[in-house]
């Protein structure tokens, strides 16, 4: 038997990522899903590097848009809602997301912090625990509307329980938005976490989640929320940095 025939062992204590997906009609409209699945794909192939995350990830996936709110399967394996929504990294393979309806944002995000309560009370049910707090990330070009497809300021009632979570230390919550978000609803939801890109480069916003999980996983469990997001903003801001020192570089060896 070769050493990559040789079953992964999962950790005792897990790493819990929840992905909360726009799958709205705008998204189809730009073509937005076509480059978010793009990134999704390009995304499942670098966290297999990352050995740590490998044993002790587990990651779900909320869509809000096309079939309302929809807890997919991660690993592609099953169409509509699935029996399972949590399932280890190492079988992440996200399907191919469609887009299409409105966008009921508050209920995805309430619908979330539901799976993620399931998910904490299965694993103290097993005697498992967690390595990190849960990372929850709101992915989106839009902005919240009800059931009508009127715009809604519902998010400020979930933007309350998103601080009383934070505050406890059970979650670190992420809101990405892309060229169409609202940045009052963006910063509203997540005060010390929001980041508003000007295209729709969702490779750039998956790189954002990539640093944000590597941050979380450099701070102590009991640090506060706050702490963890300043540690994410000057990994950011050093990877920037990075990124735009090997531009200059590449583009000045090419100009020699």
């Amino acid at each position: 038997m070769t050493v990559d025939a040789l079953p992964v062992r999962q950790a005792r204590n897990r790493t819990l990522i929840m992905l909360v997906l726009d799958t709205s009609s705008s998204m189809r409209q730009t073509g937005a899903i076509d480059e978010l699945n793009d990134a999704l794909q390009k995304w499942c192939a670098e966290l297999r590097g990352n050995d740590a995350l490998q044993m002790s990830g587990e990651i779900a996936m909320i869509t809000f848009g096309k079939d309302h709110v929809v807890a997919v399967d991660p690993s592609g394996q099953a169409a509509g809602q699935a029996r399972r929504p949590f399932v280890p990294l190492r079988q992440f393979h996200p399907p191919e997301l469609a887009a299409d309806g409105l966008t009921p944002m508050v209920e995805a995000i309430q619908y979330a912090l539901e799976v993620l309560s399931v998910r904490k009370s299965e694993l103290t049910a097993e005697g498992l625990g967690l390595a990190y707090r849960p990372m929850m990330y709101l992915i989106t070009d839009g902005v919240p509307t009800d059931l009508e497809g009127n715009r809604t300021d519902r998010w400020r009632d979930v933007a309350a329980m998103l601080r009383q979570h934070e505050a406890g230390k059970h979650l670190l919550f992420f809101a990405l938005g892309v060229r169409g978000a609202d940045q009052e609803v963006l910063r509203g939801l997540a005060p010390k976490s929001w980041y508003l890109l000007g295209d729709t480069d969702f490779s750039k916003v998956l790189r954002l989640v990539s640093t944000s999980i590597g941050s979380a996983q450099a701070e102590s469990r009991d640090a506060p929320a706050d702490a963890v997001y300043e540690h994410f903003q000057r990994d950011n801001r050093k990877n920037e940095e990075m990124r735009r020192w090997l531009d200059e570089e590449g583009a000045s060896s090419d100009g020699r």
